[in-house]
C-alpha cells in the first residue's frame, strides 16, 4: 500500500495540479475578454514585452517574507513541544506543507509538516496539536476579514462574490466549529470516531480489526494532545497572540507582492481594492476539492480582478500572482520531501542489509588449527 508521501502519490498529486492549472489559466484567457486565440495571444505578448521587470524584486521579496512568518508561526509552537527543534526544521515542514497542499485535494498539506516534523524529532500528537492551532489563526483572520468584506460590500467587487462568500462562510463554519473541538473538546472528536469505527466495523468485518487499531492509535494522540494543547492555552496565552499577528504578516506580504505584480504590469490599484481581493480569494479558495484549489483560484482571481486591471493583463497578473504564492513554493518544497524520502529510503535499505547478514562465528585460529590436527 503507498503511504501519503510516497513518490508515485506526489507524481500523481503534480500530474493532476499542472493539469487543473492549465485548465484555471486557459479560463482566465477566455474569460479576460479575449475576442480570438491569436489577437489575445498577441496581447499577452505585448504585456510582457512592456513590463516592467524591476517591480519583480519586490514580489520577490515578499514571498520570502511570506514564508518567514508563516515558518516562525509553526516553530514558536512547535519548540513549546521540542524545545531542540531547529528554525531550519520549521522552515522545511513549511515549504513541505505548501508543496503537498498543492497536490492533494482540498489542501491538505498537514501532512507535509508531520511528516519533516516527525523526521526532526518532534512527537506527533505535538506536531498536530502545533499545526491545529496554526490554522486556526488562519481561520480565525480569514473569516473576520471575510465577514468585515460582506459588510463593507465594496463596489470593486463583481455582484458574483457575494454568492460565493456565503458558500465560503457556510463551509468555514463546518471545518472552524471541527478545529475547535479538536482544540478544546477532543473527547467529543474522539466519542464520534468511536462510534463511526463501530458502525464501520459491524458492516464489514474484514476491516474491524484494522478500525481497532487506528481507534486505539487515535485515543493515543488524542490523549498526548490534549495535554499539549492545554499547555499552549493555559502558559502560552502570548504565544497564540503572535500566532495572529504572523498570520497577518504573512496574508500582508501576499497583498503587497500582488501589488508590486501590478506596477510591474503597469496597473494602478490600491493596495486596499487588492487587500479586498486577496484576503477574498484566500476564504473562498481555501477547500476547494481540486489540488492546490488549482483550476478554482485561477478562476476566481480572474473574476475578482476583473474590475481593477485591464483585459490583457488579468492572465498575466493569474500567472505571476500564482507563481510567486504557490508555484515556487511547489518546487522548493518537492525538493525538500524529496531528499527527506531519498534519505529516509537508503537508511530503511541499510538496515535491511544489517538485518540480513548472517551472523558469522569468529574462531580464533589456534582454535581452528587444533580442530585440523584432530581430525
Amino acid at each position: 500500500m503507498q503511504t501519503p508521501m510516497s513518490r508515485e502519490n506526489m507524481i500523481r498529486g503534480v500530474m493532476l495540479f499542472t493539469l487543473f492549472t492549465l485548465v484555471g489559466l486557459f479560463l482566465s484567457f477566455v474569460w479576460s475578454g479575449t475576442q480570438d486565440i491569436k489577437s489575445g495571444a498577441e496581447d499577452l505578448k505585448q504585456v510582457f514585452l512592456q513590463m516592467r521587470y524591476k517591480f519583480l524584486i519586490g514580489t520577490c521579496v515578499c514571498m520570502f517574507v511570506d514564508w518567514l512568518c508563516a515558518g516562525l508561526r509553526f516553530h514558536i509552537f512547535v519548540r513549546i513541544v521540542t524545545p531542540t527543534i531547529r528554525v531550519r526544521d520549521s522552515f522545511r515542514a513549511l515549504l513541505a506543507t505548501l508543496c503537498v497542499s498543492a497536490i492533494t485535494p482540498f489542501q491538505t498539506g498537514g501532512v507535509g509538516h508531520l511528516y519533516i516534523y516527525a523526521r526532526s524529532g518532534v512527537p506527533l500528537s505535538g506536531a498536530i496539536t502545533a499545526g491545529i492551532v496554526a490554522f486556526l489563526s488562519t481561520l480565525v483572520i480569514l473569516i473576520l476579514s471575510a465577514g468585515g468584506i460582506l459588510l463593507l460590500d465594496p463596489s470593486s467587487l463583481p455582484e458574483e462574490t457575494t454568492l460565493i462568500s456565503l458558500l465560503g462562510f457556510v463551509i468555514f463554519g463546518l471545518v472552524f466549529t471541527t478545529f475547535l473541538l479538536l482544540l478544546f473538546k477532543p473527547a467529543i472528536v474522539l466519542r464520534i470516531f468511536n462510534w463511526f469505527c463501530n458502525v464501520v466495523g459491524q458492516r464489514f468485518k474484514p476491516v474491524a480489526p484494522f478500525l481497532k487499531r487506528a481507534t486505539s492509535k487515535v485515543e493515543q494522540l488524542i490523549t498526548e494532545h490534549k495535554t499539549f494543547a492545554t499547555t499552549l492555552l493555559r502558559h502560552h496565552k502570548l504565544t497564540c497572540v503572535l500566532s495572529l499577528v504572523l498570520t497577518c504578516g504573512f496574508f500582508s506580504a501576499r497583498i503587497v507582492g500582488s501589488y508590486f505584480i501590478v506596477k510591474a504590469l503597469n496597473g494602478n490599484v490600491s493596495l486596499w481594492d487588492l487587500g479586498v481581493v486577496g484576503m477574498l480569494l484566500n476564504f473562498v479558495v481555501l477547500f476547494m476539492p481540486t489540488p492546490g484549489a488549482s483550476g478554482f483560484a485561477e478562476g476566481t482571481t480572474s473574476l475578482l480582478m476583473r474590475n481593477l486591471i485591464s483585459g490583457k493583463s488579468i492572465t498575466p497578473f493569474v500567472l505571476l500572482t500564482r507563481f510567486f504564492t504557490v508555484y515556487c513554493a511547489v518546487v522548493i518544497g518537492g525538493i525538500i520531501i524529496g531528499l527527506q524520502l531519498a534519505k529516509d529510503l537508503e537508511r530503511n535499505k541499510k538496515g535491511m542489509v544489517e538485518n540480513a547478514m548472517p551472523q558469522v562465528q569468529v574462531r580464533p585460529i589456534g582454535e581452528l588449527k587444533n580442530k585440523k590436527g584432530h581430525n
